[in-house]
C-alpha cells in the first residue's frame, strides 16, 4: 500500500522561484564547458516588446550595462501587432488636465470590486491578482510619465473608454499611441500623412521605445568608446 504524501505549506512567491530554478536547469546542464561569450553585460533582456524595452532603457538610463535579445527579425513582439490602447490611469498628468478625478487606491478597488459587475450581473475582475493589480495601480502614472518622456504621441490629450473594457468603471483611463509615420508590421504600409496623428496602433509604442533604447546605446558606445 502506498504511503500518503505528507502535506507541504509551499507558498506562491516560493512555488514560482522553485518553477523558474526548474526552468533554468536544463540549460545549465547544457552548457558547454570553457564556452565563450562574445559580449557581456550587467543586464541581459529577453525580448524586445513591451516589457523588454522599457527593461533595458530603465536598466541603461540607470548605468547598467545592456543586452537585449530577440527571437525575431524585427523588435515589438506582440506589442507591435496591438491596437495601440493603453489602460494608463491614477492620476495621471492626461487626467488631471482634463480635470479626471482618480489614484492608485481607485484603480486597485475598481479592478478587484467584485460588486463591479457586468451585463450578464457577473463581477469583471473577481478572478484578477490582487498583488499584481496592486503593483499595476501604483506604477501607473510612472508608466503614463515613463512613454511620454521616450517619445510616445497620443492620438488626443484627453484619456476616454474606447477600446478597452478592463481598465475600470469609476474614471476614463484609456491612452491611444499614435502611429505617425511607422510602418504597420502586418502590412508594410504606412499610414496617409493625415491619419498619422489620428490612428492608433501598437507599432506607435515600440518604435519610438526602440529609437530611445538605441539612443541610450549610441550614447554609451560613445561615453566608453
Amino acid at each position: 500500500m502506498a504511503k500518503p504524501i505528507p502535506e507541504k505549506n509551499v507558498d506562491r512567491r516560493s512555488f514560482l522561484k522553485g518553477a523558474a530554478l526548474a526552468a533554468l536547469a536544463p540549460a545549465a546542464q547544457a552548457a558547454t564547458p570553457g564556452h565563450r561569450w562574445n559580449q557581456e553585460a550587467d543586464v541581459v533582456v529577453i525580448g524586445s516588446g513591451a516589457a523588454g524595452l522599457p527593461a533595458a532603457i530603465i536598466a541603461r538610463e540607470n548605468g547598467a550595462s545592456v543586452i537585449v535579445v530577440e527571437a525575431n527579425s524585427d523588435i515589438g513582439g506582440h506589442a507591435a501587432v496591438c491596437t495601440g490602447n493603453i489602460p494608463l490611469g491614477g492620476g495621471t498628468a492626461a487626467q488631471k488636465a482634463a480635470g479626471i478625478e482618480d489614484s492608485p487606491d481607485l484603480l486597485f478597488k475598481d479592478l478587484t470590486d467584485w460588486s463591479v459587475v457586468g451585463g450578464n450581473g457577473a463581477g469583471q475582475y473577481r478572478y484578477n491578482d490582487r498583488e499584481i493589480v496592486r503593483a499595476f495601480a501604483d506604477n501607473n502614472v510612472f508608466a503614463y510619465d515613463f512613454l511620454v518622456s521616450h517619445g510616445l504621441t497620443w492620438t488626443k490629450p484627453v484619456p476616454d473608454r474606447v477600446g478597452m473594457n478592463q481598465a475600470g468603471q469609476s474614471a476614463p483611463r484609456a491612452m491611444h499611441a499614435a502611429i505617425l509615420q511607422y510602418e504597420r508590421i502586418q502590412t508594410g504600409v504606412v499610414e496617409p500623412p493625415d491619419d498619422r496623428e489620428d490612428h492608433c496602433r501598437g507599432i506607435g509604442i515600440v518604435r519610438p521605445l526602440e529609437a530611445s533604447a538605441r539612443n541610450l546605446a549610441c550614447r554609451s558606445s560613445s561615453t566608453t568608446g
